[in-house]
């Protein structure tokens, strides 16, 4: 993550107000937040803070989530690992833009593709545990 301000610089915090990325040089703390120059000054005006910006559904995210279920159904041992990788990019995405949002849609993939290769694993333990005692 980038300083928004200097492209160049890793970001070390993010604004309390716009909840961008700053570089160490770019925040200013006031009464033990820390602030871009620009909430700094609304913050100082004792003006409130509004943010433009909207919202924006991690695609990844809502991907992994219907891959888990899908592998609930069929295919747990291809679909279930498919959607914790993907979930862990969603929530890496999510971390990194505060305007993204379904960090609980990727943690639900996550736990449903673990149980989708579970069940998987299980399945497969029972058939082959019922063929070695059928051919006893």
């Amino acid at each position: 993550m980038q300083c928004k301000n200097h492209s160049e610089i890793p970001a070390v915090d993010r604004c309390v107000g716009c909840a961008e990325p700053f570089c160490g040089d770019c925040l200013v703390e006031v009464s033990g937040q820390r602030y871009c120059g620009a909430c700094k000054v609304l913050v100082l005006q004792g003006r409130q803070i509004i943010f433009e910006e909207g919202t924006v559904p991690c695609k990844e995210a809502n991907e992994a989530l219907t891959m888990a279920i899908v592998g609930l159904c069929c295919c747990g041992v291809v679909l279930g690992p498919m959607a914790i990788l993907k979930a862990g990019k969603a929530r890496e995405m999510i971390a990194a833009d505060p305007r993204l949002t379904g960090s609980g849609k990727a943690t639900a993939a996550i736990v449903i593709g673990i149980i989708a290769l579970v069940l998987w694993a299980i399945t497969v333990f029972s058939r082959a545990r019922g063929r070695a005692q059928g051919s006893l």
